[in-house]
């Protein structure tokens, strides 16, 4: 390749990577957020346009189309970029072919580079701080798709209720110390499951109207129409049903959720307004948000101002909401082995501000099917969870996703118990036994290692039905469907070199689990 051509190259690829790093790196960085559309330049019509092909989700796509879009024109236009220069004498012998290969062959780098870059700064940190998203993939969202249900659940279980109530800081609500988290109920089930909670003594349900498309909302307006309306306390979120408001909106948008809010719960008010899932300092403090709450409240629709964070920024997020002043109530990721800033941040907000701690994400994982030496208390996970973080005095309460009618038995009988040894025990077995085999992340960092290009993750994401979820059917289908996408699986690794070995950030043994996870989804 001559001069010309290669300066073309050269400069494609370090354009790519620019883009990357400073464009959609930031951009996919505050997708993850979970923001509304108007959040990104022409939001609205984009995700409208997207949802055109993805009519069923109920999220905001904007953000994702701004951060692919940028890296496919760039490819595109290397493409062009290469081809062109490879026609120019002196270039190429044979520049037609040649050009298409050379341009082909930009494109694919250009594309690699840029996702790299994307990675680089959205995932890792760099560029911002160290704050990136694969510490909440490793330690707070390691819980993404797994069953928080006991597979053998106890007669004594059986009718439980809540047994203990606490004061949600300076809000002086007293406060069931399990709260009701609705982020998976919608239609006629889903308001059996939170009607039935709430007549066990849950007097506190956590909602949004981005939790199942607004059907939440929906669903937990009819179960709160059977209670007395003074004897519940309601929090939804200054959301839209395909995400969160961004810092810029304007007043009048902040009430207008709200509104629309109240609307689907059947309510003239809400107790709590949460600035949900924040990770910027800016949508946290926003005069627009703080101006709209101060109306709300003074016209009787809403009473506490809250905000709740599991994103990278989060520390830094709850202590300037804590030394502003203006937050009643804190709703943060809390659980055994979390980051050890979460305790000093809950006794700052308590002891300085009395505001009320709600603690979420608690659940961190519960696989019970293949643990045989859990037998004597693995049923009881999600209860050691519980205690574990309602020992701590300083926690309100927390909140956690109920989903059928046997969570409501299993989690309140945690109610009101103390953490015993056992308790704990059982909690370090579960880190222990997790080391090396549970595919927490699923941050794909394997994928590249495999040139086979399987998807590890998923391979490894359907031995976990099968071994531990009790969904044996599910796992064989979904690997089916893998195969014939595919027109291959892991039977591929029992021929490989094994180049995946050592890719795995956590230490997983992908040769030996991606066998055996071939042996138990063909063979059932």
């Amino acid at each position: 390749m001559k001069s010309s051509p290669r300066r073309v190259v050269l400069g494609c690829l370090g354009l790519a990577a620019l883009l990357g790093f400073f464009l959609t790196g930031p951009v996919l960085y505050r997708t993850f957020i979970g923001l509304a559309p108007s959040a990104f330049p022409l939001g609205q019509p984009l995700n409208d346009l997207v949802k055109r092909f993805f009519p069923n989700l109920n999220v905001s796509l904007a953000g994702v189309a701004w951060a692919l879009l940028p890296l496919l024109a760039i490819a595109l236009a290397s493409f062009v970029l290469v081809m062109r220069a490879a026609r120019r004498p002196p270039a190429l012998a044979d520049p037609g072919r040649r050009g298409v290969v050379a341009g082909l062959g930009t494109a694919v780098g250009a594309l690699a580079l840029g996702g790299f870059a994307t990675w680089l700064r959205a995932f890792k940190g760099v560029g911002n701080e160290g704050r990136g998203w694969t510490p909440q993939g490793t330690e707070i969202f390691n819980d993404a798709g797994v069953v928080k249900t006991a597979p053998d659940p106890r007669a004594e279980w059986q009718g439980s209720r809540i047994a203990a109530y606490r004061t949600l800081g300076r809000t002086g609500w007293r406060v069931s110390d399990i709260v009701l988290g609705t982020g998976a109920i919608r239609g006629e089930d889903g308001e059996a499951v939170g009607r039935l909670a709430l007549e066990r003594g849950v007097n506190y349900f956590d909602t949004a109207p981005d939790y199942s498309g607004a059907g939440s909302e929906q669903a937990m307006g009819r179960a709160l129409a059977s209670m007395p309306r003074d004897q519940i306390f309601v929090a939804t979120k200054f959301c839209e049903p395909n995400g969160h408001l961004p810092a810029n909106a304007p007043v009048a948008d902040y009430k207008r959720v709200i509104e629309e809010s109240l609307a689907r719960l059947g309510t003239d008010y809400v107790d709590l307004v949460h600035i949900h899932s924040c990770d910027e300092i800016d949508r946290l403090m926003s005069e627009n948000a703080h101006e709209a709450f101060d109306r709300l409240k003074q016209e009787g629709k809403a009473r506490f101002l809250g905000f709740s964070s599991h994103t990278p920024n989060l520390v830094q997020v709850a202590n300037q909401a804590i030394d502003s002043g203006r937050f009643d109530v804190m709703m943060l990721a809390y659980h055994h082995g979390i980051w050890p800033e979460i305790p000093d941040i809950i006794h700052r907000a308590r002891t300085q501000q009395d505001m009320g701690v709600v603690a979420m994400k608690t659940l961190k994982g519960a696989r019970h099917r293949s643990m045989p030496s859990y037998t004597s208390g693995a049923d009881a996970y999600s209860q050691a969870a519980f205690k574990w973080v309602l020992s701590n005095p300083e926690v309100s309460c927390l909140v956690v996703s109920f989903t059928k009618p046997q969570h409501v038995d299993e989690y309140l009988y945690a109610s009101g118990k103390s953490l015993s040894q056992g308790d704990v025990a059982l909690l370090e077995e579960y880190d222990r036994q997790i080391v090396g085999t549970y595919c927490a992340p699923h941050c794909g960092k394997c994928l590249g290692a495999c040139p086979e290009q399987l998807p590890i993750h998923d391979v490894l994401r359907y031995r976990m039905y099968f071994e531990d979820y009790g969904r044996e059917k599910d796992a064989i289908q979904l690997y089916s469907s893998m195969t014939e996408r595919l027109g291959k699986n892991a039977a591929v690794c029992a021929g490989c070199s094994a180049p995946c070995l050592g890719s795995c950030p956590i230490g997983i043994a992908i040769p030996q689990r991606m066998a055996g996870a071939h042996e138990l989804l063909t063979l059932g």
